[in-house]
């Protein structure tokens, strides 16, 4: 396998690359927002909640490997493909975007880069995982969008939460001054069911929506088979990304091969 070239070239084609990115996503269907949730009644403490969020799951999701089918919208884009999803937990999350059985785009998240390869026009975006922060605004890289992928919570320790009850859910909301994070969780099984991440002086914000949660093969970890998120940034414009897994292996070794060809173009704004 060809080393991955390290060299950061500029993104452009935001709305595109963003929504790649956060292919974790978040999708249900018009018929599951109907399913019966939960509802809370008795106020919990913040405590509680970030506790019951962040209990692990047994055993724990060492890899995951899944396959989705995929609706995009957004102001410039859309389009309905199969995508793979393969994350090696704090290590890689790799997607490989397919039309008509064709692949169209294959992405790698590291810990450190963002890489965008666009089979159609022969191009590679690629930047650093600081630089693309900055630039988009982005709240955090792999963490999140791991958890994101997982339909689980992301608590991160510079925010300080608040608890409540609202929309029949129970609410874990809280902000670190830059940015804001709103979770309505059901009761009883404490699934974030919406999520909301917002950065008010930016004017972005990501809404995500989980629904069908089942447990994954030969195991007792529930997962959110269908999801839905929306975004918008000024960069970026609207996008909606509905995705529906179909099939879903966890904990089993897969490689995921990730190639530079020599003659693609490194694309700059």
């Amino acid at each position: 396998m060809k080393k991955v070239d390290r060299r950061i070239w500029p993104i452009r084609g935001g709305a595109i690359l963003i929504g790649l990115l956060l292919l974790s996503g978040f999708v249900c269907r018009q018929n599951a927002y109907r399913e019966r949730i939960i509802p809370a009644t008795e106020p919990r403490s913040a405590a509680a909640l970030k506790g019951y969020l962040m209990l692990s799951p047994q055993p724990p999701v060492r890899t995951f490997w899944g396959y989705a089918r995929l609706q995009i919208e957004g102001d410039e884009v859309g389009a309905e493909v199969g995508a793979h999803f393969v994350l090696v937990r704090d290590s890689i999350l790799g997607v490989v975007v397919k039309k008509l059985g064709m692949e169209v785009a294959r992405i790698l998240v590291t810990a450190d880069s963002f890489f965008l390869l666009n089979r159609v026009e022969k191009t590679v975006y690629a930047v650093a995982q600081g630089e693309f922060l900055r630039r988009y605004s982005l709240v955090e890289g792999l963490s999140l969008l791991q958890c994101l992928l997982l339909g689980r919570a992301w608590l991160p320790s510079t925010v300080e939460f608040q608890a409540g009850i609202k929309d029949s859910l129970h609410q874990l909301s809280g902000t670190d001054g830059r940015f804001l994070i709103d979770y309505r969780v059901e009761e009883r099984t404490f699934w974030p069911r919406q999520s909301l991440f917002s950065q008010p002086s930016e004017g972005q914000w990501l809404l995500q929506t989980c629904a069908q949660f089942r447990k994954l093969p030969r195991s007792d970890v529930f997962f959110p088979y269908f999801r839905r998120i929306e975004l918008f940034s000024a960069q970026s414009g609207y996008l909606r990304l509905e995705i529906d897994f179909i099939q879903i292996e966890i904990n089993v070794d897969k490689s995921f091969r990730f190639e530079i060809p020599e003659h693609y173009l490194r694309l700059s704004e």
